[in-house]
């Protein structure tokens, strides 16, 4: 099968950073992966048809090389609505089977305390809400890790976005292109003496890999908060479909006959259990119209919260091993770890058996788990 994931609210926007420990796993485990990026909005409908339109573009592609192959839904929290929303409110887009993660549809004043209170008024303002400098913060900082000098434009830009302490002060009219623009031989000399040199140094660094590589990822999750400030501005109060429009989707219109609702013990912000009660609901109406269908919705519940899905290495399985191999030898000199002998067994050949209590302790062997329980899950539905 082919895995369709989304990730959660801001995170999404970068999976191959944020879910990389998970998604590698389960590539491991033989499964295609496409994980959509999406750049969070309080317009849900529109994400849902950006997500699409992303995946429809490589699917293509992908059916030549595999063939057809079912696609699977999996996301967590914020992605796992997106799912539901995609399968209940777009049918030129079925899914085999959802993998709903942490499911969660909260509003805006539930989800953000003191929105009304406090983030309205703040980011209402256009002069003092940061968007702009936080745009212009984001170009400058692209164009450093792209191992550049910032451009006259992107540094013009910044300056002008700076707040000003005295009111009525036009920065654009005193910050005027010729005054900060950097002279070509300065540039060169810049490029050639530093950012050139330690560009290359940081691309290949010991253990995390190329850094410039991981700051661009980590931008894309950034530059969301002043698209969001706009979306305040423009006069955003809740998300669309409203929470209460959400959930009357999924009662009347989710169509999967295949859904795991995956949710942790320690999680205030799950709503799957509510999830599960509207999916029966769903049931009855697509047996209504089709009596002979067959539905197939499971709940499990794990160890964990909210954040167990994030929690791998970030820089996926290459760094769990480093960390495994490296603390495991540690904790085989000093006699450490909490893996016993009865808890080692065949199935852990070739494997130190401290790989297991380096996990424990950093917390990722809980992602092990939801990986252990997404590819049973699949594997009693033949995906």
């Amino acid at each position: 099968a082919l895995i369709h994931f989304l990730g959660g609210a801001l995170l999404g926007a970068a999976p191959q950073l944020t879910y990389r420990y998970l998604l590698e796993r389960l590539s491991a485990r033989g499964y295609l992966i496409v994980a959509t990026p999406y750049q969070l909005s309080f317009d849900h409908l529109t994400t849902c048809d950006e997500i699409i339109g992303r995946f429809e573009r490589v699917a293509p592609d992908l059916a030549k090389q595999y063939g057809a192959v079912p696609v699977v839904g999996v996301g967590h929290s914020c992605g796992s609505l997106l799912h539901m929303l995609i399968t209940s409110l777009f049918p030129d887009t079925p899914r085999a089977a959802n993998a709903l993660i942490s499911y969660n549809n909260r509003g805006v004043g539930e989800a953000v305390p003191l929105f009304e209170e406090l983030i309205v008024p703040l980011f209402s303002d256009t002069d003092k809400n940061g968007s702009k400098l936080m745009k212009a913060a984001i170009e400058v900082a692209r164009e450093q890790y792209n191992g550049e000098v910032p451009s006259d434009e992107a540094i013009l830009k910044l300056l002008r976005s700076v707040p000003v302490p005295i009111p009525g002060l036009n920065l654009e009219s005193i910050l005027t292109p010729s005054l900060v623009a950097v002279p070509a031989p300065v540039r060169q000399s810049l490029t050639n003496l530093l950012t050139e040199p330690a560009y290359e140094a940081l691309s290949n660094v010991p253990v995390l890999g190329n850094v410039p590589s991981l700051l661009l990822q980590s931008l894309e999750i950034t530059q969301q908060i002043p698209k969001l400030i706009d979306e305040v501005e423009a006069g955003a109060r809740d998300f669309v479909p409203t929470p209460d429009a959400m959930s009357s989707a999924a009662r009347r219109a989710y169509r999967c006959r295949r859904t795991l609702l995956l949710q942790f013990t320690n999680d205030a912000l799950d709503d799957s259990e509510i999830l599960e009660g509207y999916l029966k609901e769903a049931e009855s109406v697509m047996k209504m119209k089709r009596p002979m269908i067959t539905i197939d919705l499971q709940r499990k519940k794990l160890e964990g919260n909210h954040l167990t899905p994030l929690l791998g290495p970030a820089g996926g399985e290459g760094w769990g091993e480093k960390l495994e191999e490296t603390l495991g030898g540690v904790l085989d000199v000093v006699g450490g770890g909490s893996t016993s002998n009865d808890d080692f067994d065949e199935e852990d050949a070739g494997e130190s058996k401290n790989a297991k209590a380096v996990r424990e302790t950093l917390g990722y062997e809980q992602v092990e788990r939801v990986v252990d329980e997404l590819i049973t899950w699949l594997d009693e539905g033949s995906l």
